[in-house]
């Protein structure tokens, strides 16, 4: 079997930069372990896996080297940069998530809109050897947002955020039932802030850019800032930027660009 496959660079208009993602078009569904296989081969934070239903509606599943993750920011950016590009004349397209979410993607010039939901998150105090494990002082803000499983923790300035190195082995034993934990804080440059992903529970120790994140990051930045508009980047190595605008009916448009690295047919 021969199965279409791309790497693409997302959240950035640069290669080697942003999240990379690997995205195979199906023809027909695969098993769950041999999605999980092609993840682990491919050894990124993501694979996708996108099966068309019609024209411009597809299904799309996510696989981390370790497990299935319900929604992924970078690699439903990735997917929809590779459909605009087999097909010029497509402006929109849907995904289907296994979660029974509906993603809807829409070219912008060389930008791509992602329309996500927006989840809230609820204050909570953190245990101790989570502080140590992150080497953190002290926290402006620590939330939890149950729907996407992501503790949130605010800080005090963009320069300590670049600078944490996590225990990673510490981290995970200091906290369970999560798949991640978002550090942010507000920017001292053009951004309206700064954040970093963390989850060594779920995937890599550290995602360079985290659209699932933002869907939180969004609600409490614009809660603080009083903002509907913001303009939001990822500061880890690779690093990566997006517009976030949320709209009055309670959803997040995430938009950004994606750079394609490779394409080529992976044969299994």
């Amino acid at each position: 079997m021969g199965i279409k496959t791309y790497t693409v660079d997302a959240f950035t208009d640069q290669p080697f930069t942003g999240n990379p993602a690997a995205i195979c078009l199906l023809e027909e569904p695969l098993t769950e372990e041999l999605m999980q296989q092609i993840a682990v081969e491919y050894n990124l934070s993501e694979t996708g896996f996108i099966i068309r239903k019609s024209e411009n509606h597809f299904g799309v599943r996510y696989f981390s080297p370790r497990q299935e993750i319900p929604l992924c920011g970078h690699a439903t950016l990735s997917a929809a940069k590779i459909l605009f590009m087999l097909d010029v004349q497509m402006n929109q397209v849907i995904f289907d998530t296994i979660g029974g979410l509906r993603l809807y993607c829409e070219r912008r010039g060389d930008q791509i809109m992602m329309k996500f939901p927006l989840y809230d998150s609820v204050a909570i105090d953190l245990p101790e050897p989570m502080m140590q494990a992150l080497g953190i002082d002290k926290a402006i803000a620590s939330r939890l947002a149950k729907d996407t499983k992501m503790l949130l923790l605010e800080i005090e300035s963009e320069a300590v955020l670049r600078t944490i190195k996590p225990d990673f082995k510490a981290l995970v034993n200091s906290y369970t039932g999560i798949d991640g934990v978002i550090v942010t804080a507000k920017s001292e440059s053009d951004y309206d802030f700064v954040s970093r992903y963390f989850w060594p529970w779920a995937g890599s120790d550290e995602d360079p850019v985290t659209g699932a994140a933002h869907t939180v990051l969004a609600k409490y930045w614009s809660d603080k800032l009083g903002k509907s508009q913001l303009h939001a980047y990822q500061v880890s190595q690779r690093g990566g930027f997006m517009f976030l605008e949320l709209d009055e009916k309670g959803h997040l448009e995430i938009t950004s660009s994606a750079v394609i690295m490779m394409t080529g047919d992976l044969r299994i």
